[in-house]
């Protein structure tokens, strides 16, 4: 979906005031509270969950109610809150206000209901959710339970319990006073606020550990909050767009909301969840989910899952394969392209975080992975052959060699034989020494039409190119040898697909291209968002955020302002073939703010951070923490109409790190910068049309290197990068 690799391709990387003015801005905590969406008059969803399984759902402003399903079975359908005064249904909704860990309405009368996930509650596979009820004076307040699909098991000692048709059990108390009756638990709430705890469990909580919870309600509410302000802080990111700011932080609350850490850690790749494991989507998510913020045990965590269920039997046509999905224990092998995806995010793992354990541990399952398709999926120019179905377009024909695909495949063979030689595998560096190279001469050769600067979306069997426009080309920059063709590739992706709304998957020239919505017409056609990231990758490298920015600031406001709060759908209209809360739409999202935009990368193993910025106008200020070999550094940039500054500190850095700066300027010409960042040393540098300076602390420093570009920006070049009209 990205990027360089940024040991195999070290020509990518260009290699940073007075002492006032190089002082950054104060950095002002993040709290969730700043986060609440409002919810007047419309229809909102919301989602939370506990990390291990459990998801809690619910729709504002209809009567569709709040549901609670635990590893894919649906436990609860609704409830229905009854005081006094009468049934709080949705016709007497005032409002609702929508935070990352609770979700509280307000009626008329005065009424409120909080709803809000617990986490943590106790081992033995323990889930629970609280449900608070003020009413402002005394009265009984009743839970009506509509439970899913099962039998009921029992009421008694205030106890309402159900068996789910998946085996689990669903307990519903009231606390001291409450009592439970055949359709749900009620409360006679003296003090004008009654609550009522949720729990599922393999076998009955029982009153034991219902009572101990019930106990602990505000403690593991208070937790939960102090967690997700200690993650949004580790990751801190301010700017100057307020909108941006709370998109980023509400989807990295929702990307750790999407995480089940069990045996197995991985993200669901969006709602409804059936209880199975995309692979795919997780494989292509890496970046965004963990390693562009600095969460390498979670990402490390995921690539060590989905290597466990890797197909290691040598006689089987799919031997080593990642899966594209795990339903049940059970994977399937039915995605070509999952597999290069694992290999390249594994070693920007380990280039992030320098870990070599990981790197040891997961090289058998690269070896197999590429010794699998030389055996059974190779042709004659050793392109990687696949059946139909197998690309991320599983509903489309595209061949049997697909040019992301491809372009996939060129790496994962590359970063295997570097790997090899690095841990001294000679016999396989020796096995696989010259086929990344033949791969690349076969790529340019039968994807290439030199006469049109185009590339092949795929490969018939029989070897037919065919030029059908789709964003595909778009992801293999990387892969072409030749800028006249990247540039070609980008700009026509930039003509036929890009829109206001997003990035097409077929140019709407085409005869093919959908008129409607829903799986039949999913991928020729409708915009899917994941998208946007790529096309902001490919149009940054020209300088040119101001195509990407205006897409990127409405993803912002639609997670926001529509549907799910927080979240992107899978497409902007999900429909059957597009899931809510889509992994990989907002791991992109996050990516392509802190890769592209910020161009902030760690290379740990080179002892190196590398700032690329590429600032759309609006962001004139940006603050944000990078991740450094366990570390967190202070990086600030701002950018003025005559001088430019850029702040860094890493007080706790366990060894100096080399910084690399490519600056671009408002007017075209860019300062190339090295310096060294000590730990507890700030580095200030500010950067005129004349001259780059450096301060540490009050003194003035002197740059590694220093190197002014006169013109150095491609946006001029680049300036036949635009949409349709």
């Amino acid at each position: 979906m990205h990027r360089f690799l940024l040991l195999l391709l070290p020509a990518a990387l260009l290699a940073g005031c007075s002492s006032n003015e190089g002082q950054p801005s104060g950095r002002v905590p993040i709290r969730l509270g700043e986060l609440g969406i409002v919810v007047a008059g419309e229809t909102r969803s919301y989602m939370q969950s506990d990390r291990e399984g459990a998801f809690l759902q619910g729709d504002v402003g209809t009567g569709n109610g709040d549901r609670w399903s635990v590893g894919g079975t649906e436990l609860l359908r609704a409830f229905r809150v009854d005081v006094a005064g009468g049934s709080l249904t949705p016709d007497r909704l005032d409002s609702a206000r929508i935070l990352p860990n609770e979700t509280v309405r307000y009626y008329r009368g005065g009424s409120s209901v909080d709803v809000a996930g617990l986490e943590s509650i106790a081992a033995g596979d323990v889930h629970a959710f609280v449900v608070t009820v003020a009413t402002g004076e005394p009265g009984r307040v009743t839970l009506d339970i509509l439970p899913g699909a099962g039998t009921p098991a029992g009421t008694g000692g205030g106890l309402w319990s159900w068996r789910s048709a998946g085996g689990l059990m669903l307990t519903a108390w009231a606390g001291e006073g409450g009592t439970a009756g055949r359709d749900g638990i009620s409360h006679d709430a003296p003090g004008g606020k009654a609550r009522f705890l949720f729990c599922a469990a393999p076998a009955s909580p029982g009153d034991g550990i219902a009572r101990e919870t019930f106990g602990r309600i505000d403690s593991l509410l208070a937790g939960r909050a102090r967690r997700m302000e200690g993650l949004l802080n580790a990751c801190f990111f301010r700017t100057s767009v307020d909108t941006l700011d709370r998109a980023v932080h509400w989807m990295m609350l929702t990307l750790d909301a999407l995480m089940v850490e069990r045996r197995d850690t991985f993200a669901i790749a969006g709602l409804p969840w059936d209880g199975s494991i995309d692979a795919r989507e997780n494989a292509q998510s890496i970046a965004g989910l963990g390693l562009a913020t600095g969460r390498y045990r979670r990402t490390a965590a995921v690539l060590r899952t989905l290597a466990r269920y890797q197909d290691t039997i040598r006689a089987s046509s799919s031997y080593g394969r990642i899966p594209d999905r795990v339903v049940n224990g059970r994977p399937s092998y039915r995605g070509a392209d999952v597999t290069p995806a694992f290999v390249r995010e594994m070693y920007e793992q380990v280039v992030n975080s320098d870990d070599t354990v990981l790197l040891r541990s997961l090289y058998p399952a690269v070896a197999r992975s590429i010794d699998g398709t030389l055996a059974h999926h190779v042709d004659r120019f050793n392109l990687l052959l696949h059946g139909p179905g197998e690309t991320w377009m599983s509903d489309v024909d595209r061949g049997n060699r697909a040019v992301e695909i491809e372009s996939g495949w060129y790496f994962q063979q590359l970063i295997g034989r570097f790997i090899a030689s690095y841990l001294e595998d000679t016999a396989a560096s020796r096995r696989w020494e010259n086929l990344p190279e033949k791969t690349a001469r076969s790529f340019t050769l039968l994807f290439s039409d030199t006469a049109r600067h185009a590339i092949a979306d795929h490969l018939e069997p029989n070897g037919t190119r065919v030029m059908d426009v789709r964003p595909n080309a778009m992801m293999c920059l990387e892969s072409l040898d030749d800028e006249t063709m990247r540039h070609a590739v980008t700009r026509e992706a930039v003509a036929a697909l890009l829109t206001p709304e997003g990035v097409r998957t077929l140019a709407a020239a085409d005869p093919r291209a959908a008129r409607g919505s829903g799986e039949a017409h999913a991928f020729n056609g409708p915009v899917w968002t994941w998208l946007a990231g790529p096309l902001t990758y490919a149009v940054t490298r020209y300088d040119r955020q101001d195509l990407a920015f205006p897409l990127t600031a409405r993803l912002a406001s639609l997670a926001l302002r529509r549907d799910m709060a927080g979240t992107l759908p899978a497409m902007l209209d999900p429909g059957p073939a597009g899931k809510r809360a889509s992994l990989g739409a907002m791991a992109e999202f996050v990516r392509s703010i802190y890769q592209d935009y910020l161009g902030a990368r760690v290379d740990m193993a080179a002892g190196t951070i590398i700032l690329q910025p590429k600032l759309p106008e609006a962001l004139t200020l940006v603050q944000f923490t990078l991740n450094v070999g366990g570390s967190p550094v202070e990086i600030e940039e701002r950018v003025g109409k005559e001088n430019s500054r850029l702040y860094l500190n890493g007080p706790s850095l366990p060894r100096d790190m080399k910084v690399n700066v490519l600056w671009m300027m408002p007017n075209g010409d860019a300062w190339r910068l090295s310096f060294r960042l000590k730990g507890g040393l700030p580095a200030a540098v500010e950067m005129g049309d004349d001259d780059a300076v450096m301060y540490r602390g009050e003194s003035k420093a002197d740059f590694e290197g220093k190197r002014k570009l006169r013109s150095f920006s491609q946006r001029t070049e680049a300036a036949d990068l635009a949409p349709a009209p």
